[in-house]
């Protein structure tokens, strides 16, 4: 049988992408929980953990979109370029690789000298 007070074993996974932490991330877990059990009127059912997820995604996503209003567009913004520098390696050197070969292209006699 399965405890109420128990969370998501994807929770700090959860917490973690949308910018929260995960005691913020408990917290909304909790009001999941209490939610699922007022919606379905039982505990330990199907039903109610599916409740309690679909509550949960719905409270994460709006923490996360509160607080990127909250920052005025930065957040989102940070967390891009936090994310494109985490790109392997190959793309960068793919990209350096094609730039070297487009200046080797270019003879000095077409540069004018």
């Amino acid at each position: 049988m399965k405890s109420n007070n128990c969370s998501p074993k994807l929770l700090p996974w959860l917490a973690n992408k949308a910018g929260i932490s995960l005691q913020r991330g408990e917290a909304l877990w909790l009001d999941a929980q209490h939610h699922a059990a007022l919606v379905t009127g039982a505990t330990d059912t199907p039903a109610y953990w599916e409740a309690a997820m679909d509550r949960l995604f719905e409270l994460v996503a709006a923490e996360c979109l509160q607080a990127d209003v909250d920052s005025f567009g930065w957040r989102r913004w940070t967390r891009f370029n936090q994310s494109f520098w985490q790109a392997p390696v190959a793309v960068y050197d793919a990209f350096a690789l094609n730039n070297t070969r487009g200046w080797r292209t270019l003879r000095p006699t077409q540069l004018g000298q």
